[in-house]
């Protein structure tokens, strides 16, 4: 069995109502809107920024619930994800502390996400960093540049320029690893 994998883009968005209008315009589903908070961590036998690996513990603002993610990078926009539910994010994170790992950085962000045929579609208002889009499909190793152009292609007719694509992402300027 391929392994699936998630196969996104992130660009600067500079005018959610455009985007907004023009998902509305193509049919997308709002699918939650929230506010998140990501704690970002590292390990303590080895320096996760330079192993392409993230640990994550998210939570929507004033919950007490959560997830915890592995994520490795496999290549730009590409990510081989395994999340787990948290019943109880602080005593989770008390737990992590115990075993050593530390935080490298926080992300607090207001979140719309979008359902638009096989996509998702994310808005990120990020405190202190600035707005994205970011375009997710999945696939398999095989579909990595089919997926990754049909993001592109998505992007510009939600009105973002194809200029405004970056590759940095969230958790790299959380930990540290990168600046804008």
């Amino acid at each position: 069995r391929k392994q699936r994998m998630e196969i996104e883009i992130k660009a600067r968005c500079t005018d959610y109502g455009l985007v907004e209008k023009n998902l509305s315009k193509l049919n997308a589903k709002l699918k939650k809107e929230s506010r998140q908070i990501d704690d970002y961590y590292n390990a303590q036998n080895r320096d996760l920024r330079k192993t392409n690996e993230y640990l994550r513990v998210r939570h929507s603002f004033g919950e007490n619930k959560g997830t915890f993610a592995y994520h490795v990078n496999l290549a730009d926009g590409v990510n081989d994800e395994t999340e787990v539910d948290i019943s109880d994010v602080e005593k989770f994170k008390k737990i992590l502390k115990a075993f050593g790992f530390e935080i490298l950085g926080t992300i607090d962000k207001h979140r719309k996400k979008f359902i638009l045929g096989e996509f998702e579609v994310t808005l990120d208002d990020v405190k202190d960093i600035g707005s994205f889009i970011e375009i997710e499909g999945q696939g398999t190793e095989k579909d990595v540049v089919r997926v990754k152009k049909e993001c592109m292609e998505l992007l510009e007719k939600l009105g973002v320029p194809r200029a405004n694509q970056c590759n940095v992402w969230l958790c790299d300027i959380a930990t540290g690893k990168a600046k804008l």
